[in-house]
């Protein structure tokens, strides 16, 4: 193969397929043919992914499909981790959490993995946690950052809440991205002191370096 685009349909119909083998081997190409993690995660998992979600939007997969996608891409990344991961360490450390109700926590999970690539300590939350027990553990780890994921749109005010809530905690920056803030990212990030919209795995990193 000699063009991303074909890497994600090939990819996308053996996640449709729930064939993991074919999905590594395809990955593990993929790496051959561009040895960016970002290329990777953004251009093959997260554009699959989305188009599973349209998919299932729709009526035309299942959501026990969508499920077992998701499962496949999360097993293909923790495969990856020991890559990806820095051995270097800055002592800086940023808590990545899904908000509260919302369930899709790969993007997430991906915006972790780049943050210990750049060498922090990412705590990985994952989906759907509670306000409560984020301020907690925020007032606990007492991070340099926080992180904060969305996907569907109708948990914003769950984005909006915890935002207010981790300031009664904390006053580090906080980033937040996902689907669901394409639109509004930046008019709800301007609403805030320190809380910064990243619209990608790009932006994310170019923001780590900023922070070094």
């Amino acid at each position: 193969m000699d063009n991303i685009e074909q890497y994600q349909v090939n990819f996308l119909n053996a996640l449709l397929l729930g064939d993991r083998p074919k999905c590594s081997e395809i990955m593990q190409e993929f790496k051959k043919f561009d040895r960016s993690i970002i290329a990777l995660y953004e251009e093959v998992f997260q554009k699959s992914l989305y188009e599973i979600g349209v998919m299932w939007e729709f009526n035309k997969i299942s959501v026990a499909v969508e499920h077992m996608a998701s499962s496949i891409v999360e097993g293909l990344m923790n495969e990856l981790f020991a890559e990806i991961m820095s051995m270097e360490r800055k002592n800086k450390q940023v808590i990545i959490s899904c908000v509260a109700e919302e369930e899709h926590q790969v993007g997430g999970k991906m915006v972790a993995d780049i943050f210990e690539k750049n060498s922090w300590d990412a705590h990985y939350l994952g989906a759907n946690t509670p306000v409560d027990e984020l301020v907690s553990f925020c007032d606990l780890i007492k991070p340099d950052l926080v992180g904060l994921s969305l996907s569907v749109f109708t948990n914003v005010p769950f984005l909006l809440e915890e935002i207010s809530a981790l300031r009664k905690v904390t006053n580090v920056p906080i980033i937040i991205g996902g689907q669901a803030l394409k639109k509004l990212g930046v008019e709800l990030s301007e609403k805030f002191t320190d809380v910064i919209y990243l619209p990608n795995l790009k932006t994310v990193e170019t923001y780590i370096e900023g922070c070094a």
